[in-house]
C-alpha cells in the first residue's frame, strides 16, 4: 500500500464484508445488527414483525454490501494500476449514491417497523 487512498479502500472492502456479515445473520440467523440497521435509541425487541422486516431489508442489504466491496475493490486497482482513471469518478458517484439510499431505505424501515 502505498498511499492513504490504498488503506482507505482496504477499509472499504472490510466494511463491504462486514455488511455482507449482516446480511447473513439476518437472512439465515433471523439476527438484526443494531450497529448497522437501527439508530441507537431503537431496540430490536420493540419491532412490530420482526420476519417481515428482515424479508424487506435482507435484499437492500446484500445489494449494498456488494456495491461496497466492489467498490473498494475498484478503488485498490486504481490505486494500485491507475486503470480507470476519470472512470473511477463514477465509481465513487456509484458508491456515494448507493450509501445515501441504503441510509435512506434503513430510515423509512425503522419508522415502518418500529414504534
Amino acid at each position: 500500500m502505498d498511499s492513504m487512498y490504498s488503506m482507505l479502500d482496504v477499509i472499504i472492502v472490510l466494511c463491504g464484508v462486514y455488511i455482507l456479515y449482516n446480511f447473513y445473520l439476518l437472512k439465515f440467523k433471523g439476527e438484526i445488527k443494531e450497529s448497522l440497521l437501527l439508530p441507537k435509541d431503537i431496540q430490536v425487541k420493540k419491532c412490530k414483525d420482526k420476519a417481515a422486516y428482515i424479508a424487506e431489508m435482507s435484499p437492500k442489504v446484500l445489494l449494498y454490501g456488494i456495491v461496497v466491496v466492489i467498490c473498494g475493490i475498484l478503488g485498490m486497482t486504481e490505486s494500485q494500476m491507475g486503470l480507470l482513471g476519470k472512470l473511477y469518478l463514477v465509481v465513487l458517484a456509484v458508491f456515494v449514491a448507493f450509501t445515501v439510499w441504503f441510509a435512506v431505505q434503513t430510515k423509512k424501515s425503522v419508522k415502518k417497523y418500529w414504534p
